[in-house]
C-alpha cells in the first residue's frame, strides 16, 4: 500500500519516533533496518518527507538524539545501505523507461542538492529551502564525527564518477566545493555556502556563454 502524507503531517512525532527507535533498538543491523524500511514505505515520491523528518532531528534534536540517528547513518554507510530516494537522471527524459536506468538513487545531501539545483525552477527547492533543509541534515550528520568524514569520503567519490548520471558537472563541481570544505572543517552553514555559490556562479557563466553565442550568431 502506498504511503500518503496528512493533511498536516506531524513531523516532531515523526522525529521523535526514529530517534527512539535508533536509541532502543539493540544493534545497528535493526537501526539500518528501519531506515529502509521507513524510506521503502514511503516510495520515491515521498522521499522528501524521510529527508524533512531528518531535519528536524538535525534542527531541533539535542547532541544525544542527533547521535543516535547519525550512528544509525555510520552503519548504513559502511554497508553501502544509506537510505536513498530516487530521481531522474539528469539526461533522461519524461519518455524514458525506467528499466534502462533513467533514474538514479541519492542520498540525502546529495538529493538535496540536486533538487535545488537540477529541477525545474517550479517544483526546485530555492536556494533559502535548499540551505535549510541541507544545514539541518548536515548538522545531523555531523554530530558524529565518523558519520561526516565518512559522508564527505561518499559525496567526493560521487562526484568523482560521471557516469553514475544522477547529477550534471555543474552541480557535482559543486556539490565537491561543499563536500571538500565540509571535510576540512567547514561548518555546515559555511559548506552549504559554497554549494550555492558555486551553482550561482556556475549558471551566470553559463548564461553569459549562451547569451554571447546569441549575439554573435550570424544572421
Amino acid at each position: 500500500m502506498a504511503a500518503t502524507l496528512l493533511t498536516e503531517p506531524r513531523w516532531s512525532a515523526a522525529a521523535q519516533a526514529l530517534v527512539d527507535a535508533c536509541i532502543d533498538l539493540p544493534n545497528d543491523e535493526d537501526r539500518v533496518a528501519v531506515l529502509v524500511a521507513v524510506c521503502e514505505s514511503l516510495g520515491d515520491d515521498l522521499y522528501p518527507a524521510f529527508l524533512r523528518v531528518l531535519s528536524v532531528v538535525g534542527k531541533n534534536g539535542d547532541h544525544a538524539a542527533r547521535s543516535a540517528v547519525a550512528h544509525a547513518l555510520v552503519h548504513a554507510l559502511r554497508t553501502g545501505r544509506l537510505p536513498s530516494g530516487r530521481r531522474s537522471a539528469w539526461g533522461a527524459t519524461g519518455t524514458a523507461d525506467a528499466s534502462f536506468g533513467s533514474r538514479r538513487s541519492l542520498g540525502p545531501l546529495e538529493y538535496l542538492c540536486a533538487w535545488h539545483a537540477q529541477a525545474d525552477p517550479a517544483e526546485g527547492l530555492t536556494a533559502d529551502q535548499f540551505y535549510a533543509a541541507a544545514c539541518s541534515v548536515m548538522e545531523l550528520i555531523a554530530s558524529s564525527k565518523e558519520a561526516r568524514l565518512l559522508y564527505c569520503e561518499k559525496l567526493l567519490a560521487d562526484v568523482n564518477d560521471p557516469l553514475g548520471g544522477a547529477l550534471t558537472r555543474q552541480t557535482r563541481e559543486a556539490l565537491r566545493a561543499l563536500a571538500t570544505a565540509w571535510s576540512e572543517g567547514a561548518s555546515a552553514t559555511d559548506a552549504c555556502s559554497r554549494f550555492l555559490s558555486a551553482s550561482a556562479s556556475r549558471s551566470e557563466h553559463k548564461l553569459s556563454t549562451l547569451i554571447g553565442q546569441a549575439a554573435y550568431a550570424p544572421r
